[in-house]
């Protein structure tokens, strides 16, 4: 035969029983004067005094806790040998059935249940109140989506004296190993911070914080981050937190969770955060890039929905401060695009063609390091162009030119084209021309610097394109001077006057002041041989490039 529920216990008419234990049972109520559900927990001990202060005492705590994030306590009251609490009903379903329909709640969705059970633990915190008990069972979310922390059964206060326990406590663990056989465990075992499986009496609001990552972890994951049953294998990998990376096994999970995470699951207390607001910090400042208002709608559906629900991929929101860094990245690009564009002649090529043409410059010079710019040295070439048509003859702004290689001479004609003067190369020339300069009508004067050499040529801008071709370097040689000194590598002794300098002349060497002055020139290799009696003998071979004009030998000479 089945019990029938009572039509009335106390003032609160049944509606129906919602759960039932040996212990207990819970039923869903009326409030006689509100008109609304409730939830009434009968508590029926005999002979357990520790449990039935414990229910006591949670009314207590609950008396405390006008939060919106926290269930609301209506009422205590003791009816015959029972014990009844009359809390808040939140028409739902709790973040455990939630976890077992859906899996994983996704990054988003996780976080602002998460925040909304952050803000519950630190009201809690501020009253000096440790849950003791955090896991996805004792968070309610209702069908509007209100997150709801709940049973404080074990929560301790430094307000309420500690109650003694008891083996006899459904929520006892004890744990084999090393653990004291002083220390008795309360919560759920498996989101219990190393410190609360030991001893739940000395822990503070640090476990509750650990707990807090155990569930963030499992909601983002699917998957609790330690297994639940106590074993000694277990209990080391949870004191040594040793756990799968969430991003092994949901790679869209952002590094700035799992570092969060990661410090909230430390297993020394010391070493995770103080406090629940360096969590909430991190939390808001990830949601604040999102829509908050359109993922409550969303964790409103996923409550409401009879099988799992897909829950969509939030885009992040363009902040007014992103829109206007755009709309400057966007600005500057053109801005960029169109001083580049001024820079390299673009408009004056194309749309102020009519008042600007091209002038280029183009150079004949030897090689550098007399074949194919062996030592890739190269004397700086530049050019300056100036406006003859006022007094003080000014540079013409943004005019300064560097020479480039080229495979020949050109120049450009009257359409602007540029059109080969010169093309192929010969040996030992180099060929070298500018990037043209857009000038307007008038007389100017370029100069050009090469190594220690200047020229100047003056010129005048009509209606064509100007090219100016200079060769006078071409053949250009100089005459080389050579000072020579040797000493000894080791004391540092000056062999000068010992030593005979050589240079290689005609096929073979001959003594230095033997060779005419005229036939030491540059543009040519210099092989110098020094010798010293009761030494090594040493040779130099260098480049003489064309600009160069004083060779300098120091020779260091060992003995024999």
């Amino acid at each position: 035969m089945v019990d029938k529920n009572p039509e009335m216990i106390g003032k609160y008419r049944i509606m129906g029983l919602v759960a039932k234990g040996g212990m207990g049972a819970v039923y869903k109520a009326v409030h006689p004067t509100l008109k609304r559900l409730v939830i009434l927990k009968k508590l029926t001990i005999r002979n357990n005094p520790t449990i039935r202060e414990r229910f006591k005492r949670e009314a207590q705590i609950l008396l405390d806790m006008q939060s919106p994030y926290i269930v609301h306590l209506f009422d205590y009251f003791v009816e015959g040998s029972s014990h009844y609490i009359v809390e808040e009903f939140v028409d739902g379903l709790s973040l455990a059935q939630l976890i077992e329909k859906q899996v994983s709640l996704g990054t988003e969705l996780s976080l602002l249940v998460f925040l909304d059970a952050c803000y519950a633990l630190k009201f809690a915190h501020s009253k000096g109140i440790v849950h003791r008990d955090i896991k996805p069972g004792n968070i309610l979310i209702s069908r509007r989506a209100e997150v709801k922390l709940a049973d404080f059964g074990i929560a301790s206060s430094d307000d309420i004296e500690e109650i003694a326990v008891t083996k006899s406590d459904r929520i006892v663990s004890k744990v084999a190993g090393d653990v004291t056989q002083s220390g008795v465990t309360l919560g759920t075992p498996a989101y219990m911070s190393p410190e609360q499986i030991t001893d739940s009496r000395s822990v503070d609001n640090r476990a509750d914080i650990y707990s807090m990552g155990v569930m963030l972890y499992e909601m983002l994951t699917g998957t609790k981050p330690f297994p639940s049953k106590l074993s000694e294998e277990n209990l080391e990998r949870i004191r040594k937190g040793r756990y799968i990376n969430p991003r092994k096994i949901d790679r869209s999970i952002p590094p700035v969770i799992v570092k969060m995470i990661r410090k909230m699951l430390r297993a020394e207390p010391s070493k995770r955060y103080k406090s629940i607001d360096a969590v909430i910090k991190i939390i808001k400042e990830y949601l604040s890039d999102f829509d908050t208002h359109a993922i409550r709608i969303s964790l409103a559906q996923v409550v409401c929905a009879k099988k799992d629900y897909q829950i969509p991929k939030f885009e992040r929101k363009k902040h007014i401060g992103s829109k206007v860094a755009s709309f400057l990245f966007v600005a500057a690009a053109l801005a960029a695009s169109a001083w580049y564009g001024w820079r390299e002649g673009f408009f004056h090529a194309t749309f102020l063609s009519p008042w600007y043409k091209p002038v280029t410059v183009n150079l004949i010079t030897p090689v550098a390091g007399i074949q194919n710019n062996i030592y890739g040295l190269d004397v700086p070439v530049k050019a300056y162009f100036f406006d003859e048509g006022e007094d003080s003859l000014p540079e013409v702004k943004d005019s300064r030119r560097d020479f480039k290689n080229s495979d020949g001479l050109v120049s450009r004609s009257r359409e602007g084209k540029r059109v080969s003067v010169l093309s192929g190369a010969k040996k030992n020339i180099k060929y070298l021309t500018i990037k043209p300069v857009y000038l307007k009508n008038g007389s100017y004067r370029v100069k050009v610097l090469v190594g220690s050499y200047l020229m100047w040529q003056s010129f005048t801008v009509d209606e064509k394109a100007v090219n100016i071709n200079l060769n006078s370097l071409q053949n250009i040689k100089r005459q080389v001077s050579l000072q020579t000194r040797s000493y000894d590598v080791l004391s540092g002794d000056v062999l000068t006057q010992k030593s005979d300098f050589s240079v290689f002349y005609k096929g073979r060497y001959v003594p230095l002041e033997s060779v005419p002055p005229q036939d030491m020139q540059s543009g040519n290799i210099l092989k110098i041989l020094v010798s010293c009696e009761g030494y090594k003998k040493k040779e130099f071979s260098m480049i003489v490039d064309w600009y160069q004009d004083a060779v300098l030998v120091n020779a260091g000479l060992e003995r024999e």
